[in-house]
């Protein structure tokens, strides 16, 4: 047991299992949020006959949760490849270390 906590990171696994379980439940269900606020707000017919009035509110709801679930996946690209960035910008592009 002592040989593997000298070449396993216990901390930095957690935080990886717990940012992954983030990212991989949080923004999809945020985004199905986002589908279901946009299928109200457009209104129509309900399964049981009646109609409703659309409602630009909960459209413009979900086109900011939209944004948002965007926003959050670009983010996540450019901070992987920050390093690659900062390499041919010669910028440090957040925080990468130029070398």
């Amino acid at each position: 047991m002592n040989q593997l906590a000298a070449w396993f990171n216990y901390e930095a696994t957690l935080k990886i299992l717990l940012f992954s379980m983030l990212a991989g439940a949080f923004l999809p269900g945020l985004f199905a949020v986002g589908i279901r606020l946009q299928a109200l707000g457009a209104g129509g017919a309900g399964a049981d006959g009646r109609t409703s009035q659309p409602n630009p509110v909960l459209s413009g709801l979900a086109w900011l949760i939209y944004a948002l679930v965007v926003t959050v996946i670009v983010f996540g690209v450019l901070f992987i490849a920050r390093d690659f960035i900062a390499h041919h910008t010669g910028y440090p592009f957040l925080g990468a270390r130029l070398k």
